[in-house]
């Protein structure tokens, strides 16, 4: 690890005059490793901030749903090994369970994730992102608790470039952490992480298109495109688990029915005919069982990319926001 911090001359382990430097930690706490740049930014950073060696209670700590892309686990493993610091490998195991895993024995193939999916009965959206709350924070929550914490610091790779997260994370809440955002406190931005990571012996992997959940379901559809495209098969797991509960909403409930209304004519006998707004006939799928996209399923975009295997709409990234770099972060407001 290089002693030059990516902000413009400033050590990474001394503040700027009179100020506390936010990397010094005080247990106990967590460092929350999404497996991104990011956060191992911080992390490094922490490390450094403690003269190489963290209190015994400050832990890092990775939550692996499963889905993260082989190249992100490579990655945590990289910086467990370069760091010479132990990085606790999370998996949810049941409701209110855990286990510890480590490179070799990370689930690969969605195992976690599909768990979670046949314990809830139907897929996360947009709108109900519970896939990050039960798979990443609420494990970290339950580690923390099995340890014995009663209350903990949460410590959250934001950087001073993403005020719309940095204020939602600084928002009181009842949980049982307090959650502290050094890089934002030092003003890192995206430029700095990149400046820092393109000094290092290693580096995430990842196309600018992709992220560590390989199939994330908030990557505008350009993105989901040129990733089966480009690592074809990416997607099938995703449009499997929506064929799976699609089917176990149609064994529940009965095939899902949308009315199709229309405007109707009918005569009451008065010679006079009055237009009525009635149903004309049903169709539709278990749209919230069925699909992770309201719009679209995983099976459209797969035939998608078959159909063309030359589809490319890059020129479509720049307008879509970096969703799960740093996952964990866009939900943390939300759990319980």
């Amino acid at each position: 690890m290089t002693d030059q911090s990516p902000l413009k001359g400033r050590s990474m382990t001394q503040p700027d005059s009179g100020a506390p430097d936010p990397f010094l930690i005080t247990g106990p706490a967590i460092l929350s490793f999404s497996g991104g740049e990011t956060s191992a930014l911080m992390t490094a950073m922490v490390i450094k901030a403690h003269g190489g060696k963290l209190p015994d209670d400050v832990l890092i700590c990775f939550s692996n749903t499963g889905k993260e892309d082989a190249r992100t686990l490579q990655f945590v493993h990289n910086c467990e090994t370069h760091w010479g610091h132990r990085i606790h490998w999370l998996e949810r195991d049941g409701k209110r369970d855990f286990r510890e895993v480590g490179f070799n024995s990370a689930s690969r193939n969605g195992e976690p994730f599909a768990a979670l999916l046949r314990d809830k009965r139907y897929l996360p959206n947009a709108v109900t992102r519970f896939c990050t709350i039960e798979l990443k924070i609420r494990v970290m929550k339950h580690y923390a608790m099995s340890l014995g914490w009663d209350y903990w610091s949460n410590i959250v790779g934001l950087r001073a470039d993403e005020m719309h997260r940095v204020n939602k994370a600084r928002k009181p809440n009842r949980d049982r952490w307090t959650t502290l955002l050094p890089l934002a406190e030092a003003g890192i931005t995206k430029r700095d992480v990149k400046t820092y990571w393109a000094k290092q012996p290693f580096r995430l992997e990842l196309l600018p298109f992709e992220g560590n959940c390989d199939g994330c379901f908030l990557k505008a559809r350009p993105k989901l495109w040129e990733i089966e495209r480009t690592r074809p098969g990416t997607l099938q797991w995703w449009a499997e688990q929506e064929a799976i509960l699609a089917a176990d909403a149609a064994a529940r409930f009965g095939p899902f029915r949308k009315p199709i209304y229309d405007l109707v004519e009918v005569n009451d006998g008065d010679d006079m005919g009055d237009t009525v707004r009635t149903i004309v006939g049903w169709e539709g799928t278990w749209p919230k069982a069925g699909q992770f996209v309201t719009e679209y399923s995983y099976a459209e975009l797969i035939r998608d990319v078959r159909r063309q295997p030359d589809l490319f709409a890059g020129g479509l990234f720049d307008d879509d926001p970096e969703m799960d770099a740093e996952c964990g972060t866009w939900c943390a407001g939300e759990a319980a």
